[in-house]
């Protein structure tokens, strides 16, 4: 009787070390990310200082992903994110884009300028992808896509952040641009410091990679083809969310004649509706489906864009904001799933590579996305870029909509291939990090029924207790 009371001990303490995990690595996405945008949010005054051009504007803008490209090329083709530990990389990641960032504040002209934020998107390719592998060491299979969510909250507020310091900005002519970029440099370097030093991977860390780098590591990461078609769903997903965030106070001036100083305030609080959307999104992917909660939120996001481009300044204030805000809440509510989708099935000795292939991919597509929706709006019109935007949702559908669960006896035999892995070759692997998917975790958004449910629970346990005693597998 006396023993009673320690599991519960034990659970409090587990739960209060994973909501610590939680909140330290969101801080250290928001500080570290914000200083993705803090360029664009300040590209006013830099512009009268140099004498930059709108074009030379984009390429300011879109540096960065190039940059953060290169590194996850990097990174993915040297096994990094597998070798060394997430708390290393996203040290070394904070610390570099920081410096990489302050030093805008040193050079002159242009061409500094540029070279300074492709080396924050080389740094941030350390910072970002590992810090999804490491947050996903502290939650299972059935807490991920909630946890997920909210850290890519914290990205969204770390991206909209530097909109309302452009704000105050533009409403006081005292504050000087460079102290927006100090100091999101500055709480940027604080809080990689933080990371490493309280953060330690998981309970449910995934099976360490073994032997040498090798290119045959990327193919392994990306062999599950859910895998896939997630990585090209976010592709879609990332073509209209990176390119509203990064000119919708661009488009409020242009096409809603917003002032200066008051379009950066309501670009935040549209691109902070993304947090509360984001959290939510990955609670309803864990219960509902991952899938079936991307749809909906692709859907819902892309109706939501298309309307807006195509209103443009023309109907009630109030309609267009509300447009606004529902976009806010659905643009990143889909994001958690394809992130926990890679996590669950790719080859789980090289998560950290397929993440990093993820992103990479869909970073490749916003540089693409941000050198054409200018284009479009100065050859045509804001109206039609934004309204263009909406392809991505439809892209991004089509793939959700091509991913089927295998056959029953390829699952059933994918499942035991799984479990002799976790086994054989990593026994002491918590069971949380296989891709079993059941009634609240059905890839492709369906439910098997409580019925299957039990059956395949059933299953898993008789192929887990035949293998310890010895027994023949059925």
């Amino acid at each position: 009787a006396a023993a009673g009371p320690v599991p519960q001990e034990e659970a409090r303490g587990m739960r209060s070390r994973q909501l610590w995990a939680l909140a330290t690595i969101c801080l250290g996405i928001f500080s570290a990310l914000s200083i993705w945008f803090s360029a664009s949010a300040v590209l006013a005054p830099m512009t009268e200082k140099w004498g930059i051009t709108d074009a030379q504007g984009s390429f300011l803008t879109s540096m960065v992903n190039v940059g953060f490209c290169v590194g996850c090329l990097a990174s993915a083709i040297s096994s990094l994110p597998d070798f060394i530990p997430s708390p290393v990389l996203i040290l070394i990641g904070s610390e570099g884009a920081a410096a990489a960032s302050a030093c805008l504040c040193l050079v002159e002209g242009f061409g500094g300028a540029l070279a300074c934020r492709f080396l924050v998107g080389v740094c941030l390719s350390l910072v970002y992808p590992p810090g999804v592998k490491l947050l996903s060491t502290w939650f299972d299979a059935q807490e991920r896509g909630r946890a997920i969510g909210i850290m890519f909250g914290a990205f969204c507020l770390g991206s909209a952040s530097p909109q309302l310091l452009s704000g105050a900005l533009m409403s006081s002519s005292a504050l000087d641009w460079r102290v927006i970029v100090l100091s999101t440099s500055g709480v940027a370097a604080v809080s990689g410091v933080l990371i490493y030093l309280f953060v330690e991977v998981g309970p449910f860390p995934f099976p360490s990679s073994t032997g040498r780098f090798s290119m045959s590591h990327c193919t392994l990461a990306l062999k599950d083809s859910r895998v896939r078609l997630a990585i090209v769903a976010y592709c879609g997903h990332m073509w209209e969310l990176f390119c509203v965030w990064a000119w919708i106070a661009k488009f409020l001036q242009s096409s809603w004649h917003l002032r200066p100083a008051t379009a950066p305030l309501v670009a935040f609080a549209v691109i902070s509706m993304g947090w509360p959307g984001s959290w939510c999104g990955g609670v309803l992917g864990d219960r509902f489906g991952r899938v079936r909660v991307a749809a909906a939120s692709l859907a819902t996001s892309g109706l939501c864009i298309a309307t807006l481009g195509l209103l443009s300044h023309e109907g009630p204030l109030f309609i267009r904001m509300l447009l606004f805000v529902v976009w806010g809440l659905t643009g990143l509510s889909d994001s958690p799933q394809y992130s926990a989708i890679v996590t669950l099935y790719a080859d789980q000795r090289y998560v950290g590579i397929a993440v990093t292939l993820q992103m990479l991919c869909g970073y490749l597509v916003t540089v693409l996305a941000l050198w054409v929706v200018p284009r479009i709006a100065t050859e045509i019109s804001w109206r039609w870029s934004f309204f263009s935007l909406s392809a991505g949702p439809v892209v991004s559908l089509f793939a959700l909509s091509c991913m089927r669960r295998p056959a029953e006896s390829d699952a059933d035999k994918q499942e035991e291939l799984q479990m002799e892995d976790l086994i054989d070759v990593t026994p002491s692997e918590p069971r949380a990090n296989i891709p079993v998917t059941g009634a609240g975790d059905s890839t492709d958004g369906t439910s098997r029924g409580w019925g299957d449910a039990v059956a395949a629970a059933g299953s898993v346990t008789h192929q887990l207790t035949a293998t310890r005693l010895g027994l023949p597998r059925s």
